[in-house]
């Protein structure tokens, strides 16, 4: 038994290349870890040296009354002489103490923050909207009230607490151990199917159940091997840089976890994520190795895994808190994999109108998720007749297959790309959830954008003189009828007319008043800013761009989101085609025919590059759609430097002009990805490897800033696909 065991083990951690990829994502990891607290993109990002240094300053104070005073005289010498003490930057300043106030504030008197909480809570239920004793909305604050009230004898005390936030909450963590779970899959299971010995498994003694029950043995393992390495890498540097603090004081005492209601300690905070994530990881590397074990290849398995993920994350993003489907979006895959939140912060579930605990849901749903699939794994390998990877396994899609006699390499490799590595299978479903999302998800406008859409539009047309002089006059009625409304008022309030005679007269003038304000925050500067480039000799229309902003990513995610979904197609359907013949060991056959191995992988490159360029159009061009639904494409002839983000351009080059090059830009650029997955996969000769490396070198440097971290914003190709970013100032 424990033989068999070594040699599960053994199957993954004797492979030189896991092990050379497990070193390289640890110092990979590390170092963007350390990265991320001393340097940052985001305008708001305050580095370690100015974090370490305030909670330097008041550690030396006593009490907490005393710091928050020193915070708040801090906060005044910013904000009164723009004074810099810590960043060099008196904006950064000021967010680096405000946050430091908050955390005093709650910590200096937590019982009464948790009352407050409470009282909150029960205040709710009066609101008339609330007050329905069945809703799940009065529930959930008789449900607050109760939890914080808990909390009133919790002794909170100031220390360090940017290195338990810091090892904690580090996203490009978690997304490098979900895929070197495939990698143990791979290797657990993976490999006897490669070999074909799963039939023959059948004749052990006990068959394939205790073998499956070492299996599930050797995935736990391993896959507590890789979190106790990548985690205790996190804590190694966070402690290093920052330190943890007094590990005794309450939880709540550590910045952001004011919502807490688990009476633990730092330390038991730190071991208790440490578990959680551990279970958490093994109940994803489970769910992973059963789908692989039902998949009839390699890719087949892992792809319907990886659509699982794509699905949870597409549920926590797409449905808000508080509605009726709030349990799909956290009691998903990937929700659970964020175990800092669920130990930050406070939150009770929508069951059925009932208020449950997220911690309580969490604990129950991965209880049963590590049960049910654990014994699903065992049922699976023990009864069901596993087929070898390289054997051919008959599918709708085989009848479809072309004759072998006379046929085109280049069209057998394309057949063979779209119909035997689901190349195209992926494609059909690409068009149809484009085509479900254009119909059923419009682009939402944001209330300034609905205010620009409809003075800009109403305006629309060249700028010229006439033009000019209607802005310009519609610009002094409101005006006028503005400061007459205010005028208006300071006579009611100096009782130079009656309550009845202001009424009559301020109904009609109030709407001008507001009128004028919007004009004045919407046109104003538009107007300000076509005039002063006519001015420079520019011909320049008046437009409502903000749809064009979208499409070239200059505002918004929406390019970001199409990019990921890009890049993640491209690594899916182009690393098959390269990789397979590696994978079934026909690479000797194929290199003592006549045009050799290097002639084929040209045209199979040929065949990938097509793959890409549909990709592109089956991607970009709904998101055109998209935002001429919503936003409306009008002025696509105008120059464009009609469009501030472009104001350095000449009249001569239009916006379509910018729309055609970027998008140019981005197909060349989702080309050049293409040639490098080709050669990652023809270096790495394995499906799996070369899907991770793929992704981490082009996916992962999109994702994360999706997520607000940018520290892989300058290593991301996405920087070329938002060519028109670059353009805009």
């Amino acid at each position: 038994m424990r033989i068999s065991l070594f040699s599960e083990l053994y199957k993954l951690f004797s492979k030189k290349l896991f092990l050379i990829l497990l070193a390289g994502m640890l110092i990979f990891n590390g170092f963007f870890l350390y990265n991320s607290q001393i340097k940052g993109t985001d305008i708001d990002f305050v580095s370690a040296g100015a974090k370490i240094s305030l909670d330097k300053d008041l550690l030396k104070i006593p009490d907490n009354s005393n710091r928050l005073k020193f915070v708040e005289e801090k906060l005044k010498a910013v904000s009164d002489s723009d004074k810099s003490f810590y960043t060099g930057d008196s904006g950064k300043d000021r967010r680096l103490l405000e946050g430091a106030k908050r955390q005093l504030a709650i910590i200096s008197d937590y019982k009464a923050y948790s009352q407050s909480v409470s009282d909150k809570a029960k205040n709710i239920t009066d609101v008339s909207i609330f007050a329905d004793k069945g809703s799940f909305s009065y529930k959930n604050a008789e449900a607050t009230a109760r939890d914080f009230e808990r909390l009133a004898d919790v002794q909170t005390s100031y220390d360090i607490s940017h290195g338990v936030n810091a090892a904690t909450d580090f996203l490009l963590t978690d997304l490098i151990v979900i895929l070197l779970l495939f990698m143990i899959v791979d290797a657990v299971i993976g490999s006897d199917r490669s070999i074909n010995i799963t039939g023959l498994q059948r004749s052990l003694t006990h068959g394939r159940g205790r073998l499956a029950l070492l299996k599930i043995a050797a995935l736990f393992i391993s896959t507590a091997a890789v979190c106790l390495l990548f985690y205790g890498v996190n804590y190694i540097i966070s402690g290093t840089m920052y330190g943890f603090g007094d590990l005794t004081r309450p939880i709540q005492s550590v910045e952001g976890f004011a919502g807490c209601t688990l009476e633990i300690s730092v330390l038991w905070y730190l071991i208790l994520f440490m578990l959680l994530k551990l279970a958490v990881m093994f109940m994803l590397c489970l769910i992973i190795g059963a789908i692989s074990l039902l998949g009839k290849s390699r890719l087949s398995g892992y792809v319907a895994a990886v659509l699982i993920f794509l699905v949870s994350y597409i549920l926590y993003i797409a449905i808000g808190d508080n509605t009726g489907l709030m349990s799909l979006k956290y009691l998903n895959l990937l929700s659970f994999v964020n175990i800092h939140g669920l130990i930050a912060n406070y939150r009770n579930i929508n069951i059925f109108t009932y208020p449950l605990n997220y911690r309580t849901a969490f604990f129950i749903s991965v209880t049963v998720l590590l049960a049910v699939f654990a014994i699903l794994f065992v049922l699976i390998y023990k009864r069901r007749t596993i087929a070898d990877y390289d054997k051919y396994s008959q599918s709708v899609f085989s009848k479809l297959r072309l004759s072998h006699g006379g046929v085109n390499t280049t069209a057998h490799e394309m057949y063979k790309a779209l119909v035997s590595n689901k190349a195209g299978l992926f494609l059909l479903i690409l068009i149809a959830v484009q085509a479900a999302v254009c119909l059923t998800s419009p682009l939402n406008l944001s209330e300034d954008e609905k205010y620009e859409k409809y003075y800009f539009s109403h305006f629309a047309g060249e700028f010229n003189d006439a033009k000019s002089a209607e802005i310009k006059t519609e610009l002094e009625r409101l005006k006028g009828s503005s400061e007459e409304y205010l005028k208006l008022g300071a006579d009611y309030q100096s009782g130079l007319i009656s309550e009845s005679e202001y009424m009559d007269k301020s109904s009609g003038l109030s709407d001008a008043a507001e009128e004028y304000r919007k004009f004045e925050q919407y046109v104003e500067p538009y107007y300000e800013y076509l005039t002063g480039q006519r001015e420079e000799g520019r011909e320049v229309s008046v437009m409502f761009y903000e749809g064009f902003n979208v499409l070239l990513g200059i505002r918004g995610e929406l390019s970001g989101i199409y990019c990921l979904a890009l890049y993640a197609l491209l690594v899916i359907c182009v690393v098959p085609i390269f990789t397979g013949e590696y994978e079934k060991r026909t690479t000797r056959l194929l290199s003592s025919t006549r045009t050799g191995i290097k002639r084929l992988t040209g045209k199979k490159l040929i065949c990938a590059l097509i793959i890409a360029a549909v990709l592109n159009i089956l991607i970009w061009i709904p998101c055109i759609f998209r935002a001429e639904g919503s936003y409306g494409l009008d002025g696509l002839c105008s120059s464009a430097c009609s469009v501030p983000n472009f104001e350095n351009l000449g009249s001569g080059i239009s916006v379509l002009h910018i729309l055609l090059i970027a998008f140019a830009v981005r197909l060349i650029t989702s080309l050049l990805i293409t040639v490098f997955i080709a050669g990652i996969s023809v270096c790495a000769k394995n499906t799996i490897v070369a899907v991770l490396i793929s992704s981490l070198i082009f996916v992962v440097p999109v994702l994360l800033p999706l997520n607000d971290v940018n520290i892989l914003n300058n290593l991301s190709f996405y920087r070329l696909q938002n060519f028109g970013a670059l353009l805009a100032v």
